[in-house]
């Protein structure tokens, strides 16, 4: 059974209790991208229930995922226990701990945005900082309006190559070159 069928459980919770999550069309296109490109650490900022965050770490990367909301983080924790997920949980603003973690000179190999919109560009220099040669950036929800500078400057700024996904809300999909 894939992590994405175990998964659909939380899926419907999420679904009737309004809880945001990537969902599994969004799902599986990710879960793709892990199997291709195996990263071994990755940040997620936008934790909720811990729905993507558990197909993210299912392929035995470490995991790092923030998020603002208390209640979010410990279902999350939960979440991440049941499904035997080793996960470092930030409670925090995400902008701010991306940008610490630039002048930490940490590295990840693959990042992805899934909270605030209207963060995702001041976040983009920083997750560029942070993010390996090769290394994948992935957006949700790019289509919505707090996103329309964000997507514009992905697809045109010279350290990426973008492709956007045409999923829901949409998707970008972004290498570090």
């Amino acid at each position: 059974m894939t992590i994405i069928e175990q998964l659909k459980k939380l899926e419907q919770e999420s679904i009737e209790r309004k809880v945001p999550i990537i969902g599994p069309e969004k799902a599986k296109w990710i879960l793709n991208k892990i199997k291709q490109h195996k990263p071994k650490t990755i940040l997620e900022l936008g934790t909720a229930n811990g729905y993507s965050g558990i197909i993210l770490a299912s392929e035995g990367a470490t995991l790092t995922t923030v998020d603002t909301s208390p209640h979010a983080v410990q279902e999350a924790m939960k979440n991440f226990k049941e499904f035997n997920i080793t996960a470092h949980v930030i409670l925090g603003d995400g902008v701010k701990y991306v940008e610490e973690l630039a002048r930490e000179k940490i590295q990840f190999d693959m990042i992805l945005l899934d909270f605030a919109n209207k963060e995702y560009i001041k976040v983009l220099e920083p997750c560029l900082k942070i993010l390996s040669k090769k290394g994948i950036l992935i957006a949700d929800n790019i289509d919505l309006p707090g996103c329309k500078e964000f997507k514009e400057r992905i697809q045109v700024h010279p350290k990426l190559d973008t492709e956007i996904i045409t999923i829901g809300n949409g998707m970008s999909y972004s290498v570090f070159k």
